[in-house]
């Protein structure tokens, strides 16, 4: 069942449609009427409707301009413009505008009803393929699930790094594996996709993802041999967990290091091979505990980063670099400042704030005094930086969060202690300043609406200017702090306007209804009802709001 609204300046007008609508075999249960663009507005926002029909030449607000804020307000709703003028302008602005129809008038019935049934049978057959591309979509989501949740389970052992026993029992369980007998490794495959393809010609970004899936085919057949699982790393990162076993290891075939340095050249030959694509390999050492795999992780990928710092080495193993592979200076500023960024990023996420992997990478440096305290100093002041860059929250000093301050008389296992708390109390501090600088933002936001909420051509695009935000935006955070869309805010403040001057004053309806915004007082009347749940002569005969 259809519902239509119909916008027309001239009651006969949009009452004859109605009634040629709701008379038709269209299957349409309401015809709404409003007498102009602003009373269409509130309509649409208020409730949901399968097609505009529109005048374009009304006072205050034509239909151009209804549809303008139709196509940011609700950008799926179908229009049918009618019109007295044959303009091309008219007919080109309104199509530009996404009009299904421009009839001009006087529009015919039978014109007008194949008119509404082209555009509702264009709406329905769009849900319906919207609904089966849905269903599809999901069916195949539910087989690429089904087909993924081992790995799914293989990339949880790999990256959780604090796993119960119960949770590792778990684990292995469901993922059916027989770990007696099994040694596990771990590899980072760095893959370059910016070249790829016998031409070596330059892979688009929209390309590269494709690209990614190719390579984790043929690493999948590649490590067969193995029992390898290929899972999809972050960027242009792959990772690939193997299996050995006890014979494998033992002689009969070659040792654990040469075989994991086979195993990294083949996966370098074949990428190059079959993709010509480009890839630095790191491999852990083996070790036959599934709760290793974290660590081994880690080996893996301090390989992979030695490997691409030495061009000549594609396939590198973490015990031929273990020497090498502290971690230096440059490598701890990106990691510092990836760590913030993420703090930035993730103020949505509930506290605490996870600190383990940044506090392990410190601990690793206990033999190095000089080493850790440097280490230590990037990441306390980068934190301080943050907390300054968002400013002190509900006006409190950040003197205290300074790291001379924080940390003094401490050194060692005690300072690294403290860092815990402190990381979280900077999370803390930086969520803090942004709430109180959203809810400046909401204050204006209201501020504005209170000067401006009798004005009966308010749009959203004004509120949105007064503080320089989009539309899209404007609405997300004032829902998010106000717990209320903004629309039913200005109505509530048109509502209690009205019982105030209904309980005070004599003034006529239509005197109330100008004042708060609304120049239709049929309109008007409709809205008080609606939000008060009586009409506005029910209200004042009453004495509600508190006036006698």
């Amino acid at each position: 069942m259809y519902k239509i609204l119909v916008v027309d300046d001239e009651p006969r007008a949009s009452m004859g449609i109605k009634s040629f609508l709701l008379a038709s075999d269209l299957n349409i249960a309401a015809v709404e009427t409003a007498l102009n663009g602003f009373e269409a507005i509130d309509y649409l926002r208020m409730e949901t409707f399968d097609l505009l029909i529109t005048d374009i030449q009304m006072s205050r607000m034509s239909g151009i301009e209804l549809m303008e804020t139709v196509c940011m307000e609700q950008p799926g709703l179908p229009v049918i413009v009618i019109s007295a003028h044959e303009k091309f302008d008219f007919a080109k602005r309104s199509i530009s505008l996404g009009a299904k129809e421009y009839l001009v008038k006087p529009v015919e019935r039978d014109d007008l009803l194949n008119a509404v049934a082209r555009v509702l049978q264009e709406k329905e057959e769009i849900g319906r393929k919207t609904l089966e591309l849905s269903r599809r979509q999901r069916e195949e989501e539910k087989e690429a699930d089904e087909a993924a949740g081992r790995n799914e389970l293989l990339l949880e052992l790999v990256t959780e790094g604090n796993l119960s026993g119960k949770d590792y029992e778990d684990l292995v369980a469901r993922l059916g594996e027989e770990a007696k007998d099994r040694y596990f490794g771990v590899m980072s495959i760095r893959l370059d996709l910016s070249r790829a393809g016998f031409s070596r010609r330059e892979i688009a970004l929209r390309d590269r993802k494709l690209l990614k899936y190719a390579a984790i085919n043929i690493l999948g057949e590649s490590l067969a041999e193995w029992n390898g699982v290929v899972i999809n790393g972050f960027g242009n990162e792959l990772i690939a967990v193997i299996q050995l076993c006890d014979q494998e290891l033992s002689g009969q075939r070659v040792g654990a290091k040469p075989q994991s340095h086979l195993i990294g050249q083949m996966i370098h030959l074949n990428l190059k091979q079959y993709l010509n694509v480009d890839a630095t390999v790191g491999m852990s050492s083996l070790h036959p505990n599934l709760l290793m795999l974290p660590k081994l992780m880690e080996e893996a990928g301090k390989a992979a980063e030695w490997s691409g710092l030495h061009p000549g080495n594609r396939a590198a193993c973490y015990e031929d670099i273990k020497p090498q592979a502290a971690l230096n200076i440059v490598d701890w500023a990106a990691k510092v400042d990836e760590y913030v960024q993420g703090l930035k990023t993730g103020l949505d996420r509930p506290l605490p704030v996870e600190t383990k992997p940044i506090l392990r990478a410190l601990e690793e440096l206990g033999d190095s005094e000089e080493l850790f305290n440097s280490y230590f100093g990037m990441l306390a002041y980068r934190l301080y930086g943050l907390m300054l860059e968002f400013g002190p929250a509900s006006g409190i000093s950040l003197q205290r969060f300074d790291p001379d301050v924080y940390f003094r008389q401490t050194a060692g296992v005690r300072r690294l202690a403290l860092l815990d708390g402190y990381i979280q109390e900077a999370a803390e501090r930086v969520r803090l300043s942004v709430k109180e600088r959203e809810q400046t933002i909401l204050a204006r936001i209201t501020g504005y609406i209170r000067e401006n909420f009798r004005n009966p051509a308010l749009k959203i695009q004004n509120i949105a200017d007064e503080v320089h935000f989009s539309p899209a935006y404007l609405s997300y955070l004032f829902k998010r702090q106000a717990r209320k869309n903004i629309w039913d805010y200005v109505t509530e403040l048109r509502i209690e306007e009205a019982k105030q001057l209904l309980a005070t004053t004599d003034k006529k309806r239509y005197e109330v209804a100008y004042e708060v915004g609304y120049e239709s007082p049929e309109h008007f009347g409709r809205m008080f009802k609606r939000y008060a749940g009586v009409s506005p002569a029910e209200y004042r005969k009453e004495g509600q709001g508190g006036a006698g």
